[in-house]
């Protein structure tokens, strides 16, 4: 039989609130109609053309913030009246401060951070505390588009002593991408060690199998790795510059959408049995559901 979709919000203040599905309205408010925005996130097509190009050619694509539009029915319950559950409903929001908007179908769940872009649309007919009933219409933003669902993560351990000059061991990770949009993979890995890290261009050229071999850590430098060029690349533990001893090497490949499990090798040097290493495979998706 045909379930209806999840559909809840987080308060900035903690709240959370059912707007659609199952124990829809339980704290009062419940989604309207012809919500805007929710779908595939919006997208400008880049195409350049010379003096005497017939057509064009593509040159890219822009995304851009996702801006939401939807309205929500706000009415008594048995423990609380109109006006306080649209006061707590109001309060769930912020312009400084994100929201969660979340989608949960039988393929899982994704969340939406949101924002509100402008104040909330009240035009009642008559003094809502008569029928204890109002709508509202919320314009909110998203400043990343993206529906993202939870990491999904694998670690690996080692079982040798790498400390000895010219031992190392290779430990592999799985890895995959089933979004419709490229994932730049996270690494985190203790110290003391040397790490060297894959950096696969996914494609059948020169950089197919590149690697890049971090900086050596000494005790206390744990490392969070963030391969996204929009994020900073290596932080410490302890807040030390690993990153300024990169010698201006750089992660540049992303796993490409669709992607299957991949075992990934990773090759740690120069520490003791148990040194750890944790792959995180973040999943951004256009849409709510779907595109697996």
């Amino acid at each position: 039989m045909a379930e209806a979709a999840l559909i809840e919000v987080e308060g900035v203040d903690g709240s959370l609130w059912t707007l659609a599905g199952p124990g829809q309205g339980a704290e009062g408010v419940e989604l309207g109609t012809a919500p805007t925005g929710l779908y595939d996130a919006p997208v400008t097509t880049i195409w350049n053309s010379t003096a005497f190009q017939i057509g064009a050619t593509y040159g890219g694509a822009n995304w851009q913030k996702r801006d939401v539009v939807f309205g929500v029915n706000v009415s008594e319950t048995g423990s609380a009246s109109w006006e306080l559950v649209d006061s707590a409903w109001r309060k769930a929001w912020a312009y400084d401060r994100d929201a969660k908007l979340t989608i949960t179908t039988e393929y899982g769940a994704r969340t939406l951070p949101l924002r509100m872009a402008q104040q909330p649309e009240f035009k009642p007919m008559r003094d809502p505390h008569l029928k204890q009933w109002s709508q509202v219409t919320m314009t909110c933003t998203a400043g990343v588009p993206w529906w993202v669902e939870d990491d999904v993560t694998a670690t690996a351990v080692s079982n040798t002593d790498t400390r000895p000059d010219g031992k190392s061991e290779t430990l592999w990770l799985p890895v995959s991408n089933p979004t419709d949009q490229p994932l730049w993979l996270r690494w985190v890995a203790t110290a003391p060690g040397t790490w060297t890290l894959p950096d696969y261009s996914w494609a059948d050229d020169q950089q197919k199998a590149r690697t890049i071999t971090l900086p050596s850590l000494t005790t206390g430098q744990h490392i969070t790795v963030d391969t996204d060029p929009m994020q900073e690349m290596i932080v410490a533990a302890d807040h030390t510059s690993v990153w300024a001893r990169m010698n201006g090497k750089m992660f540049t490949h992303s796993v490409p959408p669709w992607t299957p499990e991949t075992k990934l090798p990773v090759t740690v040097a120069g520490a003791p049995a148990g040194a750890t290493v944790q792959v995180r495979c973040p999943r951004n998706w256009s849409r709510p559901w779907g595109l697996q």
